[in-house]
């Protein structure tokens, strides 16, 4: 069984997530594209860096996207909720922390929970994202969700060794221009079974340890070339 471990502040969260690998580095560490800034994708070097001496990469960046994703975080989740009395969805205060390799940790956007069966409990994952046309879209939201983000709910349940997750993207299509009043956007929903993944999991786990232990070595990870997102 996970560790918990309680926080109250962002500046708190930012320390536990700085002694260990969170769920948003799984893809970095797995080689898919992740947060462009500047010009430049985040790598494994990146993130090595990071981990080595506690400067985020994220550090000062602030954008009209991520602020959108803050307000709106909540909201979804409450529309989830509402959409389904069946389950009960629970907001997380904690880290989860996995019970052998302390490392490992996870910030989840919350917990389902079936009222009928408490014992059903999964992963719920929020996100907020622009596409900039069709084909960007069809590439990574009709025939799926983007690899970084589903290394991302990979790692939890690496974490919490819950069986399913659902993933709630909120879409927004900056190429639809139709009606200036039009929130040109939707919501989809994907759900993710832990089963279906037991071989991609074990292969992060894997990855997840050797990348740490450069960490604590000081020794530098061998460069990744990106894949694709």
């Amino acid at each position: 069984m996970f560790k918990k471990i309680p926080y109250s502040t962002t500046e708190e969260w930012l320390k536990l997530r700085g002694q260990g690998i969170g769920g948003s580095d799984a893809g970095v560490i797995m080689g898919f594209k992740q947060f462009k800034h500047n010009n430049h994708e985040k790598n494994i070097i990146d993130l090595w860096e990071e981990k080595k001496t506690g400067v985020s990469f994220h550090k000062g960046v602030t954008s009209e996207a991520m602020e959108r994703g803050h307000k709106l975080e909540d909201l979804i989740r409450r529309q989830y909720a509402v959409d389904h009395p069946d389950k009960k969805i629970s907001v997380i205060k904690d880290m989860y922390v996995h019970e052998k390799y302390d490392f490992i940790r996870a910030s989840l956007d919350g917990e389902i929970v079936f009222k009928n069966d408490k014992n059903k409990i999964g992963i719920l994952e929020i996100k907020t994202t622009t596409v900039h046309s069709y084909s960007d879209y069809k590439k990574k939201w009709i025939d799926g969700i983007p690899n970084n983000y589903l290394y991302q709910v990979l790692h939890y349940f690496l974490v919490t060794d819950y069986k399913f997750a659902v993933l709630v993207a909120d879409i927004r299509f900056s190429y639809k221009k139709e009606d200036e009043f039009d929130l040109n956007k939707e919501i989809r929903t994907y759900t993710i079974y832990r089963d279906h993944f037991k071989n991609e999991i074990q292969e992060l786990k894997e990855k997840e340890i050797e990348f740490w232990s450069y960490v604590m070595n000081d020794v530098e990870p061998p460069y990744i070339k990106n894949l694709i997102i």
